[in-house]
């Protein structure tokens, strides 16, 4: 791809990017974009956010979109005018078309059984994501960021950011059917399973004409029938999501490394996935990385150096499309916050290195789904990949892709002195599914057992992991969805006894009362620090919490469960449960 097309790539990122935020700025007075301090926000107890904009930064802001979108759009009417697009885009139409005509060959050639098997996978699959969707409680996390986000709307979605949880490509996606139904279910969840149904089969069928069908089945049923594998491809948390930009991201860097000539469509797709994983959530960094490193590698091995220019105009258009469409999180609530993210913050030498190689392990088995089967997966790939990367050279770049996807997150940490949460590495109980499929699939080749047998095997492999691990899963299910319904209990008692004025000490409580009030439109002062002036209805603690001294002598218990004790005015009348 010439450098003349790959930087009308850039520019037309950089329109694109600052034409989407102008949709939302160029039109917002100030006082609107002021009042999100007014917003409530839940971090161990309520809060509003002191922001950072002022009236002059609000104008840098609008007026950098501006200039960038009269910049961009100007250069391209420029290449435009000296016919420098006309035909880099009829070729990347063609390439679009052969892309297309590739993967329905790939669909027709598959055999009759291996499409009632692929089928037969994706249904089940599916049916027990919907049973997630419907029946595993709503999460703190999912209820958080539709209530400082999604319900705020655009405005709010593109520049709050309070707390880490505002994954702003994700909750752009739930906005618009938030505006047809409140149920998270529907408005969060609906657009995960979507995005989940699209990106499983797609990758089915690539991972199909990368490694072959049946390590392809292999690897979408272990990953997919994982225990965070299903919760996240329901989650209105946008892993998933993020997850399957990773994917696309990944088939495009595999055509990288394998055809040095042409590959328009490889280009603009890697670009792509990369700005809109990092405006997913901004730990993207970690897999692009490990994919640029791959790249930078298999470019140099072939002596391909102009194509490592090309990835280090790549990467800066990435970056510096990724910091355009994060500018509003910058100038409205404070760089401090975008960066400031406690989940990834650094450790202490002294605390970080004694507990690494623990939470290496833990985190491994986390991801596998069962106590010690994430050190028996690291154990085999750690004979496999050295194996297949021996005896199947054709299939190299796509191993080695795959090991610097597990192994470059982990460098990372070190160096940062961070331990990241599990669903951060989602991607990483992708990947090691992906290869324990590869290697399971040569192996059985290899004891030559015939084709039909080894997919026999595969499905009961991946129906006895299934089983194993929803079945380790059980208890924690009926514990969150136990505890989700006291929650709910004693909000309706709440509200049928008319409260008014609620103090809280109950980090569950606090988080999903403020939830259903907001759903409901319910006008109830919901507060965590005790204002002197106001005498409140009822005060809800954890149970095994004290009375604060300013209500131990005027409240009595009026209501408990498991989680929860509710007092009331001692002078009042009202029932104990």
């Amino acid at each position: 791809m010439p450098f003349r097309a790959l930087l009308a790539v850039s520019l037309v990122c950089l329109l694109l990017g600052s034409l989407f935020l102008l949709l939302i700025f160029g039109l917002t007075p100030y006082q609107k974009v002021q009042a999100l301090g007014n917003i409530t926000y839940h971090e161990g107890s309520y809060h509003h956010l002191r922001l950072a904009l002022t009236p002059a930064r609000y104008t840098v802001l609008r007026g950098t979109l501006a200039g960038v979108m009269l910049l961009s759009g100007g250069l391209l009417l420029a290449f435009r005018r000296y016919g420098l697009l006309r035909q880099q885009w009829q070729l990347l139409q063609l390439e679009i078309r052969q892309a297309g005509a590739a993967l329905r060959h790939q669909l027709l050639a598959l055999s009759r059984t291996e499409k009632w098997a692929g089928s037969c996978l994706l249904l089940a699959l599916l049916l027990v994501r919907i049973w997630y969707l419907a029946v595993y409680p709503i999460s703190t996390d999912e209820a958080a960021s539709f209530d400082y986000f999604i319900h705020e709307g655009p405005v709010a979605i593109s520049s709050f950011y309070p707390i880490p949880n505002n994954h702003l490509l994700f909750n752009f996606l739930c906005w618009p059917f938030s505006l047809v139904s409140a149920d998270l279910r529907l408005a969060m969840r609906l657009p995960t399973l979507l995005a989940a149904t699209a990106g499983t089969g797609v990758a089915y069928l690539l991972l199909t004409r990368a490694i072959g069908f049946r390590g392809a089945t292999l690897g979408v049923g272990l990953f997919g029938f994982s225990p965070l594998g299903l919760y996240y491809a329901v989650a209105g948390r946008g892993y998933f999501l993020q997850l399957a930009l990773l994917l696309v991201a990944f088939f495009a860097a595999l055509a990288l490394w394998r055809q040095p000539n042409g590959r328009r469509l490889a280009w603009v797709v890697f670009i792509g996935t990369g700005i809109l994983g990092l405006y997913t959530i901004p730990t993207f960094v970690y897999p692009l990385v490990a994919l640029g490193a791959g790249l930078l590698l298999g470019f140099a091995s072939q002596r391909r150096w102009p194509d490592i220019g090309r990835l280090a105009l790549a990467a800066a258009t990435i970056g510096t499309t990724a910091v355009l469409l994060y500018s509003p999180v910058i100038i409205v609530s404070g760089l401090s916050q975008l960066l400031g993210n406690r989940y990834v913050a650094r450790l202490a030498a002294a605390t970080f290195w004694p507990h690494f190689a623990g939470y290496l392990h833990v985190l491994a088995d986390t991801l596998a789904g069962g106590e010690n089967l994430g050190l028996a997966a690291v154990g085999a790939l750690s004979v496999a990949v050295p194996l297949l990367w021996w005896r199947q050279p054709p299939l190299r770049p796509i191993i080695t892709l795959m090991a610097l996807l597990l192994l470059v997150p982990v460098v990372l940490m070190a160096l940062q002195q961070v331990l990241v949460p599990e669903r951060v590495l989602l991607f990483a109980a992708c990947f090691s599914s992906i290869l324990l499929g590869l290697a399971g699939s040569k192996a059985l080749n290899f004891c030559r057992i015939t084709a039909g047998a080894q997919l026999a095997v595969m499905l009961l492999l991946i129906g006895g992991y299934a089983g194993y691990v929803q079945w380790r899963q059980l208890p924690s299910w009926r514990a969150e969805q136990q505890r989700q319904q006291q929650i709910e209990s004693s909000y309706e008692w709440l509200t049928g006894w008319g409260a008014q004025r609620v103090f809280l000490a109950s980090p569950w409580h606090e988080l999903f009362l403020h939830h259903y009030a907001l759903l409901e439109n319910r006008n109830i002062l919901l507060q965590t620090t005790a204002a002197p002036d106001v005498t409140y209805d009822f005060v809800v603690l954890e149970r095994g919490a004290a009375l604060p001294a300013w209500a131990a002598s005027s409240y009595s218990p009026v209501y408990e469960d498991a989680l929860t004790v509710i007092y009331g005015p001692a002078n009042a009348a009202q029932p104990v449960r």
